[in-house]
């Protein structure tokens, strides 16, 4: 029953009427718990990172990949500063479905990074797919992977914003998904997914064929969505076995 706690703030409700901004860092102060542990995947300027590094305090653990070699030692610096040295642990690798290396798109005006994907396709319609860039090869990890080599008992929360690489970064997280079954927040759009040739609404298939419920975040709740939202671009999903630490209106109530 959702009682005062669970209201949105005034500042919740003017983020959800600006679209730039990212409302799940509102959400990740009720999915994170002390002593959770969780996962950002392409944590950029690490605003997602220090929430959760926060949430989980100091018996909680939070393990944060970004490949761009000026964007990790930003967030190394900023993780210091933070005094979060303690539960943080950040590796400069590229998460995908398989161990090894790989080209990644940096724009030269600070923006977004992109995995080569279909760039070189002149019908090509994704974001910043046009913008002056180099290449860089980066080294690859599966998900699997590095909760298997860090000894993890457990994983509470996964965020994923990789630019429409999302179901590779998922296609290399069996196990994480199957065994763990973390609430996991990724970013989803047709524009994005077009780079690895897929679109929204297979990573949500994907996840709803490993047993989560689809959901958007909105006004203080969690929203059910049967498929991919034209004016969404940010999804949580929760396992079917696991009821989420913040207020669920149901498919129904929409």
């Amino acid at each position: 029953m959702a009682g005062p706690a669970t209201r949105p703030t005034f500042l919740e409700r003017a983020v959800d009427r600006i679209p730039f901004l990212e409302k799940e860092l509102f959400l990740l102060r009720r999915l994170v718990a002390p002593g959770d542990v969780c996962i950002d995947v392409g944590a950029a300027g690490g605003a997602h990172l220090l929430v959760m590094a926060r949430r989980v305090g100091p018996h909680g653990r939070v393990l944060g990949f970004e490949p761009r070699p000026g964007s990790f030692r930003a967030l190394q610096r900023l993780v210091r500063l933070a005094g979060y040295t303690d539960r943080v642990t950040l590796e400069a690798v590229a998460l995908a479905d398989v161990e090894g290396a790989q080209e990644l798109r940096v724009p030269v005006v600070p923006t977004r990074a992109h995995f080569h994907g279909s760039a070189d396709d002149p019908d090509d319609t994704a974001a910043f797919a046009t913008l002056p860039h180099r290449e860089i090869r980066v080294p690859t990890r599966t998900l699997d992977g590095v909760v298997e080599a860090h000894g993890l008992s457990h994983v509470d929360v996964v965020k994923c914003d990789v630019e429409g690489a999302e179901l590779l970064v998922l296609a290399g997280a069996d196990r994480v998904l199957d065994h763990y079954r973390p609430v996991v927040i990724l970013e989803a759009d047709d524009e994005h997914q077009a780079r690895e040739g897929a679109t929204a609404d297979e990573v949500l298939t994907f996840m709803r064929e490993r047993g989560y419920r689809a959901h958007r975040y909105r006004r203080g709740a969690l929203e059910e969505v049967a498929g991919a939202q034209e004016d969404e671009d940010d999804y949580v999903f929760v396992p079917l076995e696991r009821t989420p630490r913040t207020p669920v209106r149901p498919a129904s109530a929409i």
